[in-house]
């Protein structure tokens, strides 16, 4: 007897474990069909944007269509921060009942709602899906940072700086040094003549003050006059005599440098008094043929 008391007893615990998990999947699955028929208005909402959650009702429609529509609408609280809700509306019709939920989410991602009791009827595990603005909408790149004021010009002048003087060190390099020398010589050249006509100036001027230093004059202006050759023509013309001025190759005026030299060493040499005379016409000879030279370096450099 107490072994069938006991089978008894174990099939009605049994019979209602096996209804209490019926209940509980049952209760479920209508919740999740539920949620699966609810849809939102906008279809989009984004995190801050205030929406409404619509769950039709067919199952509470009104049978007698003379019925006019009622609306039922109770306050929700809001259990977390993510989601504010504002009120709650049951509408019955007859055509059919819906219940519309006004929301404002502040995640996103699947939100659930938290269960709603109005006009007696208890709905549990509606979802809402909330997208991010940042997920719609591409983000520029990241701006470039501000450069200092004057950086731009200061980059682009020494790049300047820098290529102009790398072209000029590739002209010298290739093209230009020829002609970078024949300029150094001309102001060489130009140097020498300007030199000599200073001292024939300033040998004059000595000589107007004293008339007895005639003969150190002339021994100053053959010195000077013979060092500015060799320097002039690149010869050895310190220690030439007139006789080697005219057999010599030098590119100037041969026959008035053999006279020059052959009257200023006989003036000098000759064992006589020097005038003043005699010194001023050699430093006239002088001061015409560097005249006449200059005169032939201008033409030159026009041609």
């Amino acid at each position: 007897m107490k072994r069938e008391k006991r089978k008894k007893q174990e099939k009605i615990l049994y019979f209602f474990l096996f209804s209490l998990l019926f209940l509980i999947l049952y209760s479920t699955s209508f919740a999740q069909d539920r949620s699966a028929e609810a849809f939102m208005v906008p279809s989009v909402v984004y995190v801050g944007d205030r929406a409404a959650l619509i769950l039709p009702l067919p199952g509470f429609a009104i049978k007698d269509d003379s019925e006019t529509a009622s609306v039922v609408s109770a306050a929700v609280a809001s259990p977390t921060n993510d989601i504010e809700i504002h009120r709650a509306l049951l509408e019955r019709r007859p055509v059919g009942s819906r219940l519309t939920v006004e929301f404002t989410a502040y995640a996103p991602g699947v939100l659930e709602l938290p269960p709603i009791v109005i006009a007696g009827e208890a709905f549990y595990g509606l979802k809402i899906e909330i997208s991010s603005i940042l997920e719609s909408r591409v983000l520029s790149d990241p701006a470039p940072p501000l450069a200092i004021p004057g950086t731009s010009l200061l980059v682009y002048g020494t790049l300047t700086v820098i290529l102009c003087f790398l072209s000029a060190a590739f002209w010298i390099l290739f093209w230009g040094r020829s002609k970078i020398k024949g300029w150094l010589e001309a102001w060489e050249k130009k140097r020498l003549l300007k030199g000599m006509m200073g001292i024939e100036k300033r040998l004059r001027r000595t000589l107007v003050k004293d008339d007895d230093t005639c003969r150190n004059i002339l021994d100053t202006l053959s010195g000077e006059f013979r060092l500015f050759l060799a320097r002039f023509t690149g010869e050895r013309c310190q220690a030439m005599t007139a006789v080697e001025f005219a057999n010599t190759e030098l590119k100037l005026n041969r026959e008035f440098l053999e006279d020059f030299f052959r009257r200023c060493d006989g003036i000098r040499f000759g064992g006589s008094e020097i005038s003043g005379k005699n010194a001023v016409s050699m430093l006239d000879d002088v001061k015409q043929f560097l005249a006449a030279l200059k005169n032939a370096r201008h033409e030159k450099g026009g041609r």
